[in-house]
């Protein structure tokens, strides 16, 4: 491995536990508003305008959002364990972030969009 990808490699190093942190976040708080405990805001939640629309669709959107951020979690939190003993598998935890946020937010959209 060039010493260019072996800095990358060493650079992802700590930025993999920070995304699997916001990937448990997110899928926490989505669980949270989905129940109807955060309520419409500004502040905390998936705040894209079809969310925003009404309470139905607020709660929808954000309980459409769990399953799939919980499955982005649980593939970053793998490759973060195992990037531990191969560094190239960090590389799996900044896939599985955005390809988890994007689902996420697509699932969430969706859902707000039939309630």
């Amino acid at each position: 491995m060039s010493d260019l990808a072996q800095g990358a490699v060493a650079a992802i190093g700590p930025l993999k536990w920070v995304l699997t942190a916001v990937l448990l976040m997110i899928a926490l708080i989505s669980w949270a508003a989905g129940r109807g405990v955060i309520p419409v805001n500004g502040s905390v939640g998936l705040r894209i305008p079809p969310l925003q629309r009404s309470d139905a669709k607020w709660r929808a959107g954000h309980a459409a959002a769990v399953m799939p951020a919980l499955v982005a979690f649980a593939v970053s939190l793998l490759c973060s364990i195992v990037g531990l003993f191969v560094a190239a598998a960090a590389w799996g935890v900044i896939v599985a972030f955005v390809g988890g946020f994007v689902w996420t937010i697509v699932a969430a959209i969706r859902a707000a969009n039939a309630a």
